[in-house]
């Protein structure tokens, strides 16, 4: 297995509120996370941050080997995550309202574990297939799944892609935890919504198809990124499930 990883304020932000990072726990079982500070709260930096070295530093100290006993980390790690920001956020007036979103992916033996907070993203590459494992906490998604508006109504709905799940603010930060498979030559993509809001499904395939090496594809796909005028910070992190240098 192979991961690679890399983030940049991109071309349009002064400050990067992005932050990623990957993790091993006491028996061998990898943890990636990506988190994004939400831009419209002051100290999404620091959320962020704290996220995701917080979940890496508690992961690291696990014992973990099997999927159900991750879930269960997952959701109490979230829930305990939460309390420590808003617990910050009321020492100090300018993080008051600081809050991130969140995606992580734990890897086991032909599965992933994936758990996710608002918009930032899981997507897997089968074979030729690029599919989101992901869900975006947003308000038209939440409202299509309630069944309260259609698909084609929904991008009318005011304020329709704004976050509704994240870290910090809210007292509840209900995660959603899925298992998928993770096979053979598979490829993961974590990141947050700073590419996908520039770079469609069938490009962002072709850089993961590259034959070249999984770190220059990460960089690449931030450059692409950039080259497109992405308004907002990017990060792409990858995760081979191959050990060829140049998987294609």
């Amino acid at each position: 297995m192979q991961i690679a990883f890399h983030t940049d304020p991109g071309i349009k932000r002064d400050e990067n509120q992005d932050y990623v990072g990957a993790f091993t726990n006491k028996k061998g079982t990898v943890m990636v996370i990506v988190a994004d500070g939400v831009t419209s709260t002051e100290g999404g930096e620091v959320a962020s941050a704290m996220a995701v070295e917080h979940f890496g530093h508690a992961w690291e100290n696990t014992t973990i080997e099997t999927i159900k006993l991750a879930a269960t980390w997952i959701a109490e790690t979230t829930n305990h995550e939460n309390k420590v920001i808003l617990e910050v956020g009321k020492r100090f007036d300018d993080l008051k309202t600081m809050a991130t979103t969140l995606v992580l992916a734990i890897l086991f033996d032909e599965q992933v574990l994936i758990g996710n907070l608002g918009d930032s993203k899981a997507f897997l590459l089968h074979q030729d297939r690029f599919s989101q494992l992901s869900f975006d906490h947003n308000l038209k998604n939440e409202l299509i799944r309630a069944g309260t508006v259609s698909q084609a109504d929904a991008e009318n709905v005011p304020n329709a892609n704004s976050v509704t799940r994240f870290l910090g603010v809210d007292e509840h930060a209900n995660v959603e935890i899925k298992q998928y498979p993770f096979l053979g030559d598979d490829m993961l993509f974590l990141t947050s919504d700073g590419i996908t809001k520039v770079l469609d499904s069938s490009s962002i395939k072709q850089v993961m198809r590259a034959e070249t090496s999984l770190n220059s594809r990460a960089c690449e796909l931030i450059r692409a990124a950039n080259s497109h005028g992405a308004p907002d910070n990017v990060t792409a992190l990858l995760v081979s499930r191959s050990n060829k240098k140049d998987t294609k």
